[in-house]
């Protein structure tokens, strides 16, 4: 090959160099931000660890890089925030979430009037902003909550390489450096405010006994460490009236009644003002045992009650009507007789009124509304679906998105119910959505029993067009949702 053929090779190769655009990434912190080392201070407290969301709300570029960000930011995150979860974290341990967002894609105007006057050699850029939030709730509560945010840059250069000497190619590494910095911020704060949470609780129940722990309690509800006092609380129970200092307790201190016994905790089974405990109470004083069945049965729920709590329950001066009334307010009727002929007789929008009646405008009961008050689909659905939980359960649940009826397909029941027990566990769906207490903290509806939720469902939110996914992602949270869609009037 001659001098000339290889000057020519080469001249034409950096033509086609300086002439190819790219696009680059890079991440920006905000201007306020700092980015302390990560510590590895291991803290003295296990939390429960909700999964990482991270939801990209603005409309981005159609470009397939923008697209891998918000994915990459959740994997980064994820192991990360996974660490403050310890072996000895229980279902009463503090609650820790990671929450990322996105809702703004900033054009930045100023590159590209540079771009335009340097005959498009200089990179213009634009800014996808995230703001993140971690939080720590105990008790229904928000005990701290940690805020940073940043962006990822994206140069793009058409007619030269010039946005290689801003950014990197891959955006997975700006992705990762934001994902970082902003576990840093989190992180430190999370270790500032534990240590002061800590040396707090040392310094003023050091030496205290339990009434002076319980005082210490009252004046400082929001102590991370709630959950101490409250289990030494519940195992120091004076030898008499011992039923008398729960029953404060729990009337100080509603989380109280989770560090209860098995034992003890059943006297508080139960919606306020009609636990069994108030039951007791009531019968004492006189008031009809039927009238406290029929109140039971229609407000409910309780809970199947063992050969050996019934005993106890009868013990206590209990009627067996009663107690009967109490198991079945779990799983009541779905409407009052004559009900579904009414049903049958009326427009829609009388039925929904009528169905009103079986929601509860709280997360008290058993099974939590997929959808809000608001009418939006719940975070814990949300996620449920995103992770393709339920997804076992087939085409066959889409006859009902179609047709609005899934009598329309009797033989679904059967099917669900087999495919959703091979396809994908109980307790996997319900960690895919959260855990049980991210999934009643994110409800603010819910029902007595399957039926009361799937007659609503029918004949509220059957015209939804997330209908399906919903149903699809709250029958793996309670199984038999779907066969009860098929039985309900």
């Amino acid at each position: 090959m001659s001098i000339r053929t290889v000057y020519r090779f080469t001249l034409i190769m950096v033509s086609l160099l300086l002439i190819s655009g790219c696009m680059t990434y890079r991440y920006v912190p905000a201007e306020d931000s700092t980015s302390p080392a990560m510590g590895d201070t291991s803290l003295p407290v296990a939390f429960q660890v909700a999964p990482v969301r991270v939801d990209a709300h603005s409309r981005v570029r159609n470009h397939p890089d923008w697209k891998k960000i918000p994915p990459t930011i959740e994997s980064a995150l994820t192991p990360q925030v996974e660490t403050l979860s310890g072996e000895s974290a229980t279902s009463q341990s503090p609650y820790l979430s990671m929450h990322v967002e996105n809702e703004t894609f900033k054009m930045n105007w100023g590159h590209f009037l540079m771009y335009i006057a340097s005959i498009f050699t200089l990179p213009s850029s634009s800014d996808m902003q995230f703001d993140s939030e971690m939080t720590v709730n105990a008790g229904g509560e928000t005990l701290f909550t940690s805020q940073a945010n940043g962006s990822i840059r994206g140069y793009i250069s058409v007619y030269s390489p010039s946005a290689l000497f801003v950014g990197k190619k891959d955006p997975a590494i700006a992705s990762a450096d934001m994902a970082n910095d902003m576990m840093r911020q989190h992180r430190q704060a999370l270790e500032e405010w534990v240590a002061v949470q800590k040396q707090q609780y040392d310094q003023e129940i050091a030496g205290k006994d339990i009434l002076e722990q319980r005082q210490w309690l009252i004046e400082n509800p929001h102590s991370l460490f709630a959950s101490e006092i409250l289990a030494n609380l519940a195992s120091h129970t004076p030898r008499r009236n011992t039923l008398g200092w729960h029953r404060e307790n729990v009337s100080r201190f509603p989380r109280y009644v989770a560090f209860l016994s098995e034992e003890d905790a059943l006297w508080f089974v139960g919606p306020d003002g009609q636990r069994v405990i108030d039951l007791v109470d009531a019968a004492k004083r006189g008031t009809s045992q039927s009238i406290l069945a029929a109140q039971v049965e229609a407000q409910g729920p309780y809970k199947p009650f063992s050969d050996e709590e019934i005993r106890r329950l009868r013990k206590s001066g209990l009627s067996s009507d009663l107690i009967a009334a109490m198991i079945r307010s779990g799983n009541r009727p779905a409407a009052q007789p004559g009900a579904a002929a009414n049903l049958a007789a009326s427009p829609r929008a009388s039925q929904q009124d009528t169905v009103a009646a079986l929601l509860i405008p709280d997360n008290s009961g058993e099974y939590m509304n997929p959808w809000t008050s608001d009418g939006v689909l719940a975070e814990w659905v949300d996620k449920a679906i995103n992770a393709k939980m339920g997804g076992a359960i087939g085409s066959a649940a889409g006859a009902y998105a179609a047709s609005k009826a899934l009598e329309n397909v009797p033989f679904i029941g059967g099917i669900l119910g087999s495919k959703v027990g091979k396809k994908v566990g109980h307790s996997a769906a319900i960690s895919a959505s959260g855990g049980m207490d991210y999934i009643r903290e994110t409800s603010d509806q819910s029902f007595r029993s399957l039926d009361d939720m799937a007659r609503y469902l029918k004949t509220v939110h059957a015209d939804n067009s997330n209908f399906q996914d919903a149903i699809k992602a709250a029958d793996a949270i309670y199984p038999g949702l779907m066969q009860s869609l098929v039985s309900s009037q």
